[in-house]
C-alpha cells in the first residue's frame, strides 16, 4: 500500500497533538513537512524543521490545515494551487459567506477536501443515526444535544490555545467553538430534517470579551432541539438524547442507552478527535470509515452558526436592574 505524505499547514490548533498520534501510528502514513503558521513550535516536533507553506506542500500528497482560523484563507489558497486532498480544522471560517467562498476555492482544486467533524466517526452516533433512519423512536417528540469541557477554569486558553478567545483570530468564544460539531452532528444523523433557529443565549464573564457557553433552540424537522456546548463545565463531555413515542435513546460519550419497553445499554468507543484524520487518509486509500461532511453540508451548517449568531444575547434577564422597575400589580 503507498505511503501518504501529509503536510501539516499551521500549529495553533488544540487538537494537532491527537493529529500528530495519528500520523505516528499509521505506518502507511509519514510526516511530509510542517508549516508553523502563527502558532506554537510543538516540543514534540524538536527535530522537525519548519517549512514554509510552499515548501510543505510540495513534497506532500496531502494536506492537513491545523492553524488559527483567520488562516484558512491563504494556506487553503495555497493548497487547491497544489491540487492536493486537504482536511481542515473546523470552522472552515468565520461566517457562512467566508466558507462558500473558501469553498469555490477548494473546489477549484480538484482534490478531496472536508472538515474535521470527528463526532460523524463515533461508533455510537452511527448506532443512533442507523436507529433514526429506522423510525425505532416513532415520532420524535424533542431532541437535547451538548458538548462542553472544563478548558476555561483549567486554563487551556492561558498559553497557545489563547487566540480561540479573540475574535481577529476566527469567531471567538465556547458556543461557536463547540456547537458546530453538533449542527454538523444533527445534519448528518437526519439528513433532510433542516434546522431552523428559533433563539440563543450566550453566557459572559466580566472581563472576558468571548462567551464562556450558551444555548440555542432550534427545530429540526419540526422537532424542537436544544443545543448546549461551553468550556466551563465539569466533567463536561458529549451527549445527545432523543425522545419518541415509542422510546428514548441517549448517547454520552460511547454508551448508547435505549429505552422503551425496557433498557439495554450498547458500549462503544468514545468520540477520538483524531478519527476525523483516520476517516480522511483512510479515504485516500479507497477504504470508506467515515462520511466526511460534503461542501453543501459545511456551508449549511455555517449558515445555522451565521442564524445563531443573529439570534443571541448575553442574558435573558438584567440580575441586578439600576434604575426603578414598575410593580407587577400596581395598585
Amino acid at each position: 500500500m503507498k505511503r501518504v505524505r501529509l503536510a501539516v499547514l499551521g500549529t495553533a490548533h488544540v487538537h494537532l497533538a491527537d493529529h500528530l498520534d495519528v500520523v505516528a501510528a499509521d505506518r502507511h502514513t509519514e510526516l511530509a513537512a510542517v508549516h508553523r503558521g502563527s502558532g506554537p513550535w510543538p516540543p514534540r516536533l524538536a527535530g522537525v524543521r519548519p517549512a514554509t507553506a510552499d515548501e510543505a506542500l510540495a513534497g506532500a500528497d496531502a494536506a492537513l490545515v491545523a492553524s488559527t482560523t483567520a488562516e484558512h484563507g491563504p494556506l487553503l489558497r495555497r493548497v487547491a494551487a497544489a491540487g492536493l486532498p486537504v482536511l481542515v480544522e473546523k470552522p472552515l471560517a468565520g461566517s457562512a459567506a467566508q466558507t462558500a467562498e473558501l469553498l469555490a476555492v477548494l473546489a477549484s482544486g480538484g482534490r478531496p477536501a472536508t472538515t474535521a467533524m470527528f463526532l460523524r466517526c463515533a461508533p455510537a452516533f452511527g448506532r443512533l443515526r442507523a436507529l433514526l433512519a429506522a423510525r425505532a423512536f416513532g415520532e420524535l417528540a424533542s431532541v437535547e444535544a451538548g458538548f462542553s469541557h472544563p478548558g476555561l477554569p483549567d486554563g487551556l486558553f492561558d498559553g497557545p490555545a489563547g487566540w480561540m478567545l479573540d475574535a481577529a483570530h476566527g469567531p471567538a468564544g465556547a458556543f461557536a467553538d463547540l456547537a458546530v460539531h453538533l449542527v454538523d452532528l444533527l445534519g448528518w444523523l437526519a439528513p433532510g430534517a433542516g434546522l431552523r433557529v428559533r433563539g440563543a443565549v450566550l453566557r459572559h464573564r466580566p472581563g472576558l470579551a468571548a462567551d464562556v457557553g450558551g444555548a440555542a433552540l432550534l427545530s429540526w424537522g419540526g422537532v424542537p432541539v436544544s443545543v448546549r456546548a461551553g468550556w466551563a463545565s465539569r466533567p463536561g463531555g458529549v451527549s445527545v438524547r432523543v425522545e419518541g413515542e415509542r422510546g428514548t435513546a441517549r448517547v454520552d460519550g460511547g454508551r448508547l442507552t435505549l429505552t422503551g419497553a425496557g433498557e439495554r445499554v450498547e458500549e462503544y468507543p468514545p468520540p477520538r478527535a483524531g478519527a476525523a484524520l483516520e476517516g480522511f487518509l483512510a479515504g485516500l486509500r479507497g477504504e470508506r470509515r467515515w462520511a466526511a461532511p460534503t461542501c453543501a453540508e459545511i456551508l449549511r451548517g455555517a449558515r445555522v452558526m451565521d442564524a445563531i449568531g443573529r439570534r443571541t444575547s448575553q442574558s435573558l434577564i438584567d440580575p441586578a436592574p439600576s434604575t426603578p422597575q414598575p410593580a407587577c400589580h400596581p395598585k
